[in-house]
Formats: structure tokens, sequence, C-alpha cells
């Protein structure tokens, strides 16, 4: 064993290591492989980016884009539909040809594509018969994974070999060389999950005679207990104001769905509008949220006008003005972006613009050179420095009746006082959320009865408030009146049914992230979602639990595999279906197709099979011509190809590429062939095979089938040089074992396109994929050899 084969089972091992615990993305990964390969001179540097000019990825590339014709024409959704309406009222029927449909369609398009496409046709089958999605949506993923068997384009492993084949020098595999063996896995798994993988499909029913879909949403999102009703109270301080100043999301983690006024129900109500006494409000989220705004106590305001401003500057010892400069790097930021308490040292209570004063009310306002900033600061030594700083063009001390008079500061600062027995007591600041949710910045906390050791000026995130602590607050005296308002708000009997809160023109949706999303790890505040659509997200669906609360929903960073329950418009529920990060499940409110486009996509797609499978054209160059004439016949605008594109999928490939020939040109597959899977062929043929096999499809369940595929094809070809055995064969085992990813939801992202939306947890993958895993190992030892002899 040299060093060059010492060096590639490291990297391998890392590798493996980094894709089964996804510390760093699987392009990255790809990445650190292909660098890490040609800085220890185990490739030459100017052979290590050579795999991403393979045809094989050229040819995965191009088979996305012609996917994505065939979905932007509906020529997929259109014939699902009319398979699926054949299968009539019985459930084995409906799975059996559900599951055959997306064979076939994943035979000639991206398998993910294909599932995407089938998933809401397949829901409102579901819905239809009165059966839980869980019980078709696992026979739907695993019918693409076998249908991605069936032909060379049907998924990437099969492309990849292909290609590594050819580079051998023993020709390439034909667009239906993988057919016998892929159509008979396809119709074993039919055949099994119709007679016998059913019955292990999870079934949660609920409670309740509700509707079928009452009981689907009340029972996978748990909606049942997340609803409830409140009663605005007669004299309110939230009688007239709007829902944005209501504050219900940002103070409790609520969502308000409808109002219940005079015995009328206005769902879905806009941002602007305004509510009134005695409304019944019907809510979303966490029933104690108002409780524990209760348990707070009565803050208790004393007003002091400019008393408290005279006691908070003694404590301060500064209180001083300082105008933003010309060439200032802050010019365009918000006050609040800019972060100045921690940044500066300093904290701003009010901001002049010419004439005219903004206080607290300004935290979202852009700077501009000559505004001017009041500040006030612990120290004046520190004060004193931002004299000195580019940012700023003048500092001046003030006093506070300057202060008064020009800045209005007494009807902006106030003091609360902590009542005893409070809930407040033993919080951090961070943990009370005054700041966040009413837009009250607590500038000193008074402990001890006045001026002393106690007190906490500017105190930080993390300090502990203590009941009886007094509070100089700055803010709108407004919020102040909404807090106790939100206090105040009454216990009320008048829950809807999920049925009566949908209309004609309001409804729930459900959404989950489309196989090419862009969004993956990124919030919902982070891209706008509510602003962008003006719907309410009521809950995720994540690896069979609910995730609730407006609260942990903002800071929830978004999964593949993830189902959104959003609620609103149905008109801007079909907005959404236009944005190509999502995919809307709701078969009525799904995204338009073009339809008239539909026989050219066809007519296209159909030329490329011939073409390819008539050996007229490479099947890298048919696919590359059928993309581009995808976009010259309008079949896909210009701007809808890159998007389609799983670019971390082809660098993905690139750098394990550069793996692959690592481990041929460092004999590191040889070795593995001869002591390894060699020692396995000692016991005979059908042993090899099953060992072959295993080791791929055990690797499959966690790690990128294209990549397991560009790993085990050089030992396979090693194998078959050392024992003078067929290569094709052996490549063909590659190809069926790399797409075996049945026993966990993470091998394969058409398993996690359908883990949310079905509700499933990874047990559920395990135990109605491991019977069918042992049935291809069998199919593979016993049946394989026979199509190619060994």
């Amino acid at each position: 064993m040299n060093a060059d084969v010492i060096i590639v089972l490291a990297i391998i091992a890392v590798a493996v290591v980094l894709f089964v615990t996804e510390w760093v993305r699987y392009d990255g990964v790809a990445l650190i492989v292909l660098l890490a390969l040609a800085i220890s001179g185990v490739i030459p540097m100017s052979r290590a980016i050579e795999g991403f000019a393979n045809p094989a990825v050229v040819t995965i590339a191009a088979v996305l884009v012609l996917s994505g014709g065939l979905y932007r024409t509906g020529v997929a959704n259109l014939v699902g539909a009319q398979v699926m309406r054949l299968a009539g009222d019985s459930p084995v029927r409906v799975t059996g040809l559900m599951m055959l449909t997306a064979g076939l369609m994943s035979g000639l398009m991206n398998n993910i594509a294909a599932t995407a496409l089938l998933l809401p046709v397949v829901l409102d089958i579901a819905r239809r018969l009165g059966m839980r999605p869980s019980r078709l949506l696992i026979p739907l993923s695993f019918a693409a994974l076998l249908g991605g068997m069936t032909t060379l384009i049907g998924t990437g492993p099969n492309i990849l070999l292909s290609t590594v084949l050819e580079r051998s020098g023993q020709g390439s595999f034909g667009l239906f060389s993988f057919t016998p063996v892929g159509a008979a896995a396809l119709v074993l798994g039919v055949l099994y999950m119709i007679l016998a993988g059913r019955h292990l499909l999870p079934d949660r029913p609920t409670d309740g005679d509700e509707a079928a879909g009452d009981v689907d949403l009340r029972g996978r999102y748990d909606l049942g207990e997340t609803l409830f009703c409140l009663r605005i109270p007669r004299g309110s301080a939230l009688d007239g104001r709007s829902l944005v100043q209501a504050r219900l999301g940002r103070a409790l983690g609520i969502d308000l769905l409808a109002v219940r006024r005079n015995g009328q129900l206005l769902r879905a109500p806009e941002p602007e509008f305004l509510l009134a006494s005695r409304d019944i409000l019907i809510l979303e989220g966490c029933p104690d949220a108002v409780d524990g705004l209760r348990a707070w106590g009565h803050l208790a305001n004393h007003e002091e006008s400019e008393d408290t401003l005279w006691r908070l500057v003694e404590d301060a010892t500064a209180l001083a003005k300082i105008e933003i400069a010309p060439n200032s790097s802050l010019i365009g930021s918000t006050v609040r972006s800019l972060d100045f308490r921690n940044r500066f040292q300093a904290h701003i209570v009010a901001l002049r613009r010419g004439d005219e004063i903004r206080s607290a009310s300004f935290q979202e306002t852009r700077l501009e050179a000559g505004d001017t900033l009041l500040l006030l600061l612990g120290r004046e030594d520190r004060l004193q420095q931002l004299r000195y700083a580019d940012e700023f063009s003048s500092l001046g001390w003030t006093d506070i009746g300057t202060a008064t008079r020009e800045y209005d500061l007494h009807r902006w600062l106030m003091r609360l006082q902590i009542p005893e027995g409070s809930a407040l007591h033993g919080q951090t600041l961070a943990e009370s959320r005054l700041s966040h949710a009413f837009d009250l910045t607590v500038l000193e906390i008074q402990r001890e009865g006045g001026s002393g050791n106690g007190n906490i000026f500017l105190p930080q995130a993390s300090d502990v408030l203590r009941s009886g602590d007094g509070l100089i607050v700055e803010g709108n005296p407004e919020s102040y009146a909404v807090l106790g308002a939100l206090q105040a708000l009454e216990a009320a009997d008048a829950r809807p049914s999920l049925r009566e809160l949908e209309s004609e023109r309001v409804g729930f949706g459900e959404v989950t992230l489309a196989p090419s999303s862009n969004i993956v790890g990124k919030t919902l505040g982070e891209i706008f979602f509510r602003e962008s659509y003006g719907l309410t997200l009521l809950a995720i669906w994540r690896g069979g639990r609910t995730i609730h609360s407006n609260i942990r929903l903002g800071g929830t960073r978004l999964q593949f595999g993830d189902a959104l329950l959003v609620y609103g418009q149905r008109k801007k529920i079909q907005l959404l279906a236009r944005d190509p990060r999502f995919l809307v499940l709701t078969a009525e409110l799904r995204e338009v197709f073009r339809v008239g486009r539909a026989p050219l996509a066809s007519a296209i797609m159909v030329g490329v099979i011939l073409a390819a499978s008539l050996n007229l054209l490479p099947v890298y160059i048919a696919a590359l011509l059928g993309a581009l004439l995808m976009v010259f016949s309008g079949c896909l605008k210009g701007n809808e190809v890159y998007p389609l594109i799983e670019w971390r999928v082809v660098v993905l490939l690139g750098g394990m590429l550069a793996l692959g020939l690592a481990m041929e040109e460092s004999g590191t597959a040889e070795l593995i062939a001869r002591e390894v899977v060699g020692r396995a062929a000692e016991a005979g043929p059908r042993v090899l095979i099953a060992t072959l096999f295993l080791l791929c499809a055990l690797a499959a369940q966690f790690v990128p089938t294209s990549a397991v595929a560009v790993l085990v094809a050089p030992i396979a070809l090693s194998t078959a040089s050392e024992l003078e055995l067929s290569a094709r064969a052996l490549l063909m085992v590659v190809a069926v074992g790399s797409s075996c990813a049945f026993l966990s939801p993470f091998g394969h992202p058409v398993n996690l396109l359908v883990m949310g939306v079905g509700g499933y947890k990874v047990t559920d993958y395990t135990r109605v994929g491991a019977p069918l895993f042992l049935l291809l190992l069998l199919l593979v030892v016993f049946y394989l050899p026979v199509v190619w002899p060994i």
C-alpha cells in the first residue's frame, strides 16, 4: 500500500463522515475532496477539474431542463391525472396504477420532477377517497426511485456509470440497456406494495367526525389544540387600531385567522384591518401566551415628565447631540441595523432632520447627511471619542431644558414599575422581549429605591429583571397602552370549525419546497414571505412533529421536505404557486401550465429518446439539443432554465469524478477490488454480486446516490479486470444498488420531498423499505445474471 492509496482512503473516509453527518453541504464536500486530491498530488492539478467537462455532468443538467419543459407545459401532469382517473375508488388499484405511472414517468424524466408533478394529484386522490396521504406517498417516492432504474436518463447514477464504462474502452450503455432489470425491479416493487407493503404503511387517524379535509388538518398539524378565541372588552385601547398596531404576532406569537363581528365572520383580514370593541378574535398559536403576558402584572406608568429625564441624565452623566458627516459610512443604513448601543456604547433617543423631530419612531429611518442624533451615554469620556470618528461631523453637549424643548423627550420617556410576583422576575431583558414586542427600550434599571450601586444604566440583553425594579423606558406611550390592552383580552368560547374558516375567497394551502429551491437553510423572515404574499404560516410539519407558534416559526430555518400550512386569500396562494421556490400541493391552487405548448414539449422529448436510442446522436448531445429546443419553442422561458439545474449536483459530480479518477490511478480501486470484493468472489459469483450490491445500497441510505456510483464504479471495473468478469454486469449491479435508497429518507431527495407532506417519521421508511430492499437483493443476485451474464 503506497502513500497515494493511504491518502485516497483517508479522503474517502473524511468524505463519507461529512456526507453522513451533513456538517458540510454535499457540494462543499465534493470541492474539499477535489482540492485535497490536487494539493496532495494524487492527481495532476491540470486534471483535477476535468470531471466538470464529463459528458455525464452535461447530460444530467440537460435532462433537468427537459424535465422542466415537461413540467411547465403540464405534459406529465396531464398524463398522471388521466391515468389516476382510471384507478377508480379502489385503494389497491390506486396504489398500483400510481406506482406504475410514477415509475414510467421517472424513466423518461428526472425522478424528483416526476414526484413533484404527481404529488398534488396523489393528494387530491387521497382526499377524494378519504385516505390519509401517508398511505400513498411512500409508494410514490419508492416508485420514482424504481422507475429511475429503467432507462439511461432516468437517474444520475445510470448516466455516470455509462460514462465510466465508455471511458474504460468498453463502449457505453444504451438508452434502454437498463430496462430489463429496472422494469423487473419496478414490477416487483409494485407487487410488493399492493400485496404486503401497504399494510406496513403508517395510518394515523384523528379523533372527531369532521370532513376529511378538516380531519387531515386537525390531525397532522394539531390545529384542534392551537385554535382559540379572545374577546376585545369595551373601552380597550385596541379599539380602532389596525392589526399591525395590535402586535398580536410580535407580542404573543399568535396569528389572527378571522374576526367575528356582529355575528359575521371576517376571514383572513388584511394588516390594515381596524379592530373594534366586542370583536371576537379567532387565533392560532399558544393559548397560554395571553396568560403569560397577564402574569407580568400591571407595569404602572409613573408620569414624571422632566423628572424622569433629570434622573436618567444624572445617572448617565451625559446628554449630547451629534451630526452625521457628509461622507459618513452610516448614510443609508437604518438606525436599528446600526446597533448604536453596542457599536458606539451610546443610545439614540431622538433624531432631527431639518425642522422635523422624530422620537421613539425612527428605528427604521435611513440616515442622511446632516441628521442630528440626540445621544445618551454612560460615560462622558466615551462620548468624547465619537468626536474623532469619520462618521460624524460635530459633537455638542445639551442640557435637560434644551432637550425637552427641542425634542419633546418627556413625551417618550416613562418610568415603569415591576410589581411583586410578576412573571418578569428572573427574566433577562432579552427573554422579556419588551423591545422586540412593544418597541419599549429600557435605558436604565433602577434598583434599591434610587441612585446607587444597584442601578444599571444602558443594561445589556443578559441583565436580569427583579420584582420591584423601576424601568426607565423609551417608547411610544401608545405601545404601553397596547401592552395593557393585550393583558386585558377576555377568553371567548366561539371557535369555528376549520371548514367554516374557508370560503370561496379564503382557504388553507399546503406548500413544500420545490426540488430546485434555493431557500433551504433560510427563514421565512429572511425571504420576506409574509410581506411578499400576505399569507399566514400556521405550522411546519418536519420529521414526524409539528412546529407551531409565530415566534418559533419566524426563526425556523427551512429544510427540504418541510410541509408548510398557510392560510389566506386563495389568489395569494395561487401567486405563491408561480414562485419556483415553492410547490403548492393543493391541486386547485397550483400553477397554470402552458398547456398550449404541451404537444411541442412531447415531440421534443420523443425526438431526444429516438435520437439517443437509435444512436443518431450521443445522449448528451441529444439532451442538450432537446433542452435548447425547449427554450426556442417557448416551452420554457430563458430565465427559467438556470433555476431548474441542480448546481449543487453538478458541483458534487465534478468533485467526486475527480475522486473516481484518483481511485483508479492510485491503485486504490484495485486494492479494494482484490482485498474486499475479490475475497467475496472466492465464495462464488452470486456472493460477489450480493457484496457489491450491499456495498452500494447501504451507502446510498446516507450518501448521495451519484456519489455512491462514482465511488464504487472503479472498484467494480477493477474487480471485473482482476477476475475476468463482465464489467457491464458488475456496473449494472452498482446501478441498481446505488438507487436502492429505501431504508431512510436521507438517501434521496424524493424521500424527503414526501416526508413532510405525508407526516412520516424516519422509522416509517425503514419499516416499509426493508422488505423491498431484501427483495431487490434477491432480484439482483438471481435475476440480473440471467440478463447480464457475469
